[in-house]
């Protein structure tokens, strides 16, 4: 895979028929179906299936002024990128049916339009003064690992998949997620 002149990638994450790789210059490349803005284009084609749309010509996604990745997973739909900072910021599919898997506190997906990336994307809130340390994605699920090792899920959750003893959808932004998370031991 053409990911750029002199560029090469430290990880992957593919989705349902899309593909990321974090590059080692700390950015994100996405390409393949685009139908909710899993790409992080700010648009709905798809990329990678015509000439000149890989390498140079493949943009990096845009997580904001100055910042880098330092991980990556994919969903179904959805992206997320852990940031150098410690943020959490995800794009893609957030409808209904995923249950809000975006965490941005409504159903409205991200990356499919102009002005969505970037520094209009906001950071997740995962609790005060948290960051996160790992990332992983279902269907239409998110979690994330904190630093105090705490374990924050939200998204679809009709299965159980939650881990919070429920069978309902749950936003990030949700009362109900934030009084409620399982803590790993190590």
């Amino acid at each position: 895979v053409n990911l750029g002149t002199r560029r090469k990638a430290k990880a992957i994450a593919a989705g349902y028929f899309f593909t990321c790789a974090l590059l080692d210059n700390g950015s994100v490349k996405c390409w393949g179906r685009n139908d909710y803005g899993q790409l992080g284009r700010g648009d709905r084609f798809d990329r990678g299936d015509e000439p000149d749309e890989m390498g140079n010509e493949l943009d990096p996604v845009d997580l904001g002024s100055g910042r880098k990745a330092k991980a990556i997973a994919a969903g179904n739909d959805h992206a997320c990128a852990i940031l150098d900072n410690g943020a959490l910021k995800c794009w893609g599919v957030n409808s209904s049916y995923s249950g809000g898997a975006l965490g941005l506190g409504n159903n409205r997906n991200r990356g499919d339009d102009a002005d969505e990336m970037g520094d209009y994307l906001p950071a997740i809130a995962v609790g005060r003064s948290r960051r996160v340390l790992a990332v992983d994605l279902g269907a239409g699920t998110t979690c994330a690992l904190l630093d105090d090792y705490s374990l924050r899920c939200w998204g679809y959750g009709e299965d159980g998949e939650l881990g919070n003893g429920g069978t309902a959808n749950i936003d990030r932004k949700s009362t109900r997620l934030n009084s409620s998370h399982i803590t790993i031991s190590y």
